[in-house]
């Protein structure tokens, strides 16, 4: 049959590279002319069957590394074979479309970064004596402190230190550990929050500026800057709650399934300075927050936890997700115990109405959309935008975009489906993950399952990038990952199950492919959820 002809003609081929790429290695590592950065004979061995993508990346690293060395070691010879012998457009697409998926990400983050936002958002008088924000007036003389705490907020602040550096007094700014943050002109720069979550240095912050709002007057303005990462940066239980036992309360709701709303609704009864405790602290001074949300919606009392907006919700709220969540007999005992003597009191005057509030939206998950959705079209593909308020669990978020691919791969065109927000993860296992990478490994198993994969008479190169926009997905180093038809194959596939199953994503995706389908990007300094870029291109 037709079918049975392509198959050998394709395992031919396969074993035929697998014997060049063995004599490469031998013949370079022989002439101590180059040093691969892996063993090609411990993945691959002679008369193995491996997936057509994986035996193309081989080469690719052989040919790269050829390309990188001065050495004339039969460079334009050896380029030839490979370039003769295996030549897959299937999988060129595919590198074509992650390269595409990276551009796309890159130009969504560049809408959202802080110090543009913050540009946009202020402006000071040409005489130097007042503010504009946002078509309100503010007098400055010497008058000005800065309370900013995100994973975003330090190009905030430089942002606004070159603009009204004259007038700061002091500041303090709660930055993630191991940022790059230089000390800056009137402020104090604080870095905590390791692995996304609270600690002693956080807390610090967190002390230092309640107590510098709580020294201001009524002619003081206090700057608020938030970003996306501010409750792990702001940390201040209430008194009779340790910070080890809060911890294990956020952890116990988080690892329930919780989403923001619910995780946030507890944050804000548990700390000194969420839930509008920061503003009440400041009065009567000025406040004026500029936010850079990470919530879907854009809910502001629920972005880094509300600290300078009025909290709508009330204990009875508390209760009631702790029990939708069946948590009661995880949560410590102290907790429990404050939660059960808090009454919640009705607003009394200017402090407890926010009159002196201001509260301002400056960059959100749409901005980033609307830059991507722009590039995306210049790079010649049909734009859908799926949605901008994405939720649920990863796993079936993951599935599908999986089932968007298969049936849009029928379309023969280049196509871009776009979606943001913020899905969650039940944690069931002890692995190494995040949200996006869980997502991604989803759908990726859901594409080897598919039937799609088996058509080779339309292969129809599709990937999908899940990834966190502020560089870190979860407790590890990585963004995010890809997923794509022909990652996984029969050897892979059951591990991948497994690993998921142990909320293990990360681990997985480091040692498949060398970690080449892992993005790591570094800490991005902004934070507006997550995108899903799903890149489809024409059949082959």
């Amino acid at each position: 049959s037709v079918a049975g002809v392509q198959a050998m003609e394709a395992q031919n081929r396969n074993r035929s590279g697998v014997k060049i790429l063995l004599q490469l290695q031998q013949k370079m590592e022989s002439r101590r002319q180059l040093k691969l950065p892996f063993q090609l004979n411990l993945i691959i061995k002679p008369n193995s069957t491996i997936t057509d993508s994986r035996l193309a990346m081989a080469f690719r690293r052989v040919y790269s590394n050829l390309k990188a060395r001065s050495s004339s070691m039969d460079k334009s010879l050896t380029g030839s074979i490979l370039a003769r012998h295996y030549s897959n457009p299937f999988v060129d697409s595919l590198n074509g479309l992650k390269h595409n998926a990276k551009q796309i990400l890159s130009t969504a983050l560049q809408a959202v970064a802080p110090e543009k936002l913050v540009r946009n958002a202020i402006r000071r008088s040409s005489c130097g004596k007042h503010l504009y924000i946002n078509d309100i007036t503010y007098p400055v003389k010497r008058n000005i402190y800065v309370a900013a705490f995100g994973k975003g907020v330090y190009p905030m602040v430089k942002t606004l230190t070159s603009l009204v550096h004259d007038h700061i007094v002091d500041g303090i700014v709660s930055v993630p550990a191991n940022s790059l943050a230089p000390d800056l002109p009137n402020v104090r720069i604080i870095q905590g929050g390791s692995n996304n979550l609270p600690d002693s240095d956080s807390m610090q912050a967190a002390q230092a500026t309640m107590e510098m709002a709580n020294s201001l007057g009524n002619d003081d303005i206090l700057l608020v800057l938030i970003t996306g990462g501010g409750s792990a940066l702001l940390p201040l239980p209430r008194p009779g709650i340790t910070l080890q036992d809060k911890l294990l309360a956020i952890k116990v709701i988080a690892n329930s399934g919780a989403d923001i709303f619910q995780l946030n609704t507890i944050r804000k009864h548990l700390s000194q300075c969420k839930g509008g405790k920061l503003a009440k602290a400041a009065y009567p001074a000025k406040v004026v927050t500029l936010i850079v949300s990470d919530v879907v919606g854009d809910n502001l009392e629920i972005i880094a936890s509300g600290p300078t907006m009025m909290d709508s919700s009330s204990v009875d709220d508390c209760f009631t997700i702790i029990k939708q969540l069946s948590v009661e007999d995880k949560m410590p005992n102290s907790v429990m115990d404050f939660l059960s003597n808090q009454v919640s009191l009705p607003p009394l005057d200017g402090k407890e109405t926010f009159s002196h509030v201001q509260n301002i939206l400056i960059g959100s998950n749409k901005v980033a959309i609307d830059a991507a959705f722009e590039k995306a079209t210049e790079l010649g593909f049909d734009v859908i935008l799926h949605s901008t308020t994405l939720t649920g669990e990863a796993r079936a978020v993951g599935r599908q975009f999986q089932q968007m691919a298969k049936e849009r791969l029928r379309d023969n065109r280049r196509l871009c489906i776009l979606a943001g927000g913020e899905t969650t993860v039940k944690v069931k296992g002890d692995g190494i993950g995040g949200r996006n990478q869980e997502l991604a490994l989803s759908a990726a198993i859901q594409m080897f399952e598919s039937e799609i994969v088996n058509q080779s008479d339309k292969k129809c190169p599709a990937v999908l990038l899940s990834a966190g926009t502020d560089g870190q997905d979860g407790p590890t180093p990585a963004a995010g990952a890809f997923a794509y038809y022909g990652q996984l194959c029969n050897n892979t596939i059951n591990s991948a199950k497994q690993h998921l199953e142990n909320n293990n994503s990360y681990t997985f995706y480091s040692k498949l492919h060398d970690g080449d389908d892992l993005l790591v990007t570094g800490l991005t300094n902004t934070n507006v959820m997550d995108i899903q870029i799903l890149l489809i291109d024409k059949a082959m």
